[in-house]
Order: structure tokens, then C-alpha cells, then sequence
């Protein structure tokens, strides 16, 4: 499901992946604008839904789902921060919402057209009430596909040590402009100050972030590495800014935990992302 326009693309030209891991391709799939009945062709309910666009554009996918068409079904979403999980269980109380994170650089550069660019893709599947043998399904399909897929740790685990590590990273390059190779050189001390602000506000909720683990996978990163928010800065597309950086405000501010470096950049970034999306007529 993608909106009208994507939709109608991938419908008439299919979608078109390039990688150098898996190589390029391109495959047709049955792509609808909105979800009014049970993908499951079957009628049954043994379906998987994964849940990925861009936060910005969360709210309206979503109106463009029938709850009743998800029941009984195990959605997956794949997207960046935490809050959203909250929001998909009131949306679909009748389905199994399981937390998971994805590790992948890649980019959409055109309407059915990804360009994945990291070495690595994997995928990591938190303990939920879902049944069993789905979640075996669903894991064998992902590994057979090339996809590496970890199971069993605690949902708050999945979300936030991805999250840990994407923050810092988000907004540091985000906000200079740079890719990681350079930003996490000429502005660490903004890099290391938004870990430990993501770790205090992480342990705060109990889930303890392992500091230095996060600092090394940033140091680990290919140099030209360039973090979606960045990606969107470059190309005038909004910034996941409030998803991410308002999400851990709101959060340090129920904890009690003072957050000010991530305040100081989301609020130069939200000045960037204003002046860069055309006001309504």
C-alpha cells in the first residue's frame, strides 16, 4: 500500500531496487492506494503487515487502513523512534503490534525506486504475544531472502538501542550538514553530549544503553554514511524531527532528565525544516 500516486507507479512500472549486496532487480507487485480488506487472499488471518513509511507521513497512511482488515494479523513496523508503537495498538487493538528495528542504509530516489547502499541488513524482532510459529515464518522468509534476523530481546531493547545510536548520529550530521565520517570529528563533543543525553533518558525508563557500545558503532560507520534525516535536509523532503528529537524531549521531560543539547539542534533543524516546506495556501 503506498499513497494514490506510488501506488498507480508501482502498479504500472513495478519497483526497482539497486545494491551492490543483493544486486539490482526489479519485481511487480500489487501496490493499492488504501487497505479496505485482509491482504491474506485466503481469507484466513496467518498474514504480516509490515508498517514503513517515513514518521512524517505516519497519521496519513494510517487513515488509509481498515482496523478490521488487520485483525488477527502480526504487524511489524520498521520505523525509526518508539512512540509510534503506542499509536499503532490504539489504531489496530484487534492485531499483533511487535516491536522491531531494522538496521539498512538505504535510500528511495524516486516513486518505486531504492537504492539500497549498506553492506549490512538485518533485522531484529522483540518478544511480543504473537504466536509462535508466525513469527517462525515470518523469520524464516526474511532469512531466506538474505535479510539477518535476530529474535527474543525485550521490546524497550529493540526500539532503543537503535534508537541510542540513530539519534546522536541524526542529529549531529543533520544539523552540520556533514556525513558521519566528518561530523562525528568536528562536532563530538555534541555527538557524545546527545548519547549520554539518550542513555540517562533510556535508563530512566529502565532499558540501560551501553555507552561506549553506541560510540564505537558510530566511530565503526563507513565515512560517507549519511543518515536519512540528513538525506532529507539535502533534498528538501521534512526532517523526522519531532518523531525523533521531540519524542526524547517529551520523554526526558517525564523522567526529569534534562536534555538540552538535543533541544538546541532540533530547534535549529524545525527553523531549516520550516523554511524548507512551502507554507499552505
Amino acid at each position: 500500500m503506498a499513497n494514490e500516486s506510488t501506488a498507480a507507479h508501482i502498479a504500472a512500472e513495478g519497483i526497482r531496487v539497486e545494491s551492490d549486496t543483493f544486486g539490482g532487480f526489479s519485481t511487480r507487485v500489487t501496490a493499492l492506494p488504501s487497505l479496505e480488506h485482509s491482504p491474506d487472499a485466503s481469507g484466513g488471518h496467518g498474514h504480516v503487515v509490515f508498517v514503513t513509511p517515513k514518521a512524517t507521513a505516519l497519521g496519513a497512511a494510517l487513515d488509509r487502513v481498515n482496523a478490521d482488515a488487520l485483525a488477527s494479523a502480526v504487524v511489524v513496523p520498521l520505523l525509526n523512534g518508539f512512540e509510534h508503537m503506542e499509536v499503532l495498538r490504539r489504531r489496530f487493538p484487534a492485531a499483533y503490534v511487535t516491536g522491531a528495528a531494522i538496521h539498512v542504509g538505504a535510500a528511495r530516489v524516486a516513486p518505486g525506486h531504492i537504492h539500497h547502499t549498506s553492506p549490512y541488513t538485518w533485522v531484529e524482532i522483540a518478544d511480543s504475544d504473537a504466536p509462535a510459529d508466525r513469527i517462525a515464518e515470518l523469520t524464516a522468509a526474511l532469512r531466506g531472502t538474505g535479510i539477518g534476523v535476530e529474535l527474543g530481546a525485550s521490546e524497550g531493547r529493540v526500539l532503543w538501542e537503535k534508537y541510542g545510536f540513530l539519534l546522536p548520529t541524526a542529529l549531529v550530521c543533520a544539523h552540520s550538514g556533514l556525513p558521519i565520517g566528518r561530523a562525528r570529528v568536528d562536532h563530538r563533543a555534541d555527538m557524545l553530549s546527545l548519547v549520554a543525553e539518550v542513555t540517562a533518558v533510556a535508563d530512566a525508563r529502565g532499558v540501560p544503553l551501553d555507552t561506549e557500545r553506541i560510540i564505537a558503532m558510530a566511530d565503526d560507520r563507513p565515512a560517507d554514511t549519511k543518515p536519512s534525516m540528513l538525506f532529507d535536509r539535502e533534498t528538501g523532503r521534512p526532517m523526522e524531527l519531532d518523531p525523533l528529537g521531540g519524542a526524547l524531549l517529551r520523554a526526558g521531560e517525564r523522567a526529569g532528565v534534562d536534555t538540552p543539547v538535543t533541544a538546541r539542534m532540533v530547534a535549529d533543524l524545525e527553523r531549516i525544516n520550516r523554511a524548507a516546506t512551502p507554507a499552505a495556501p
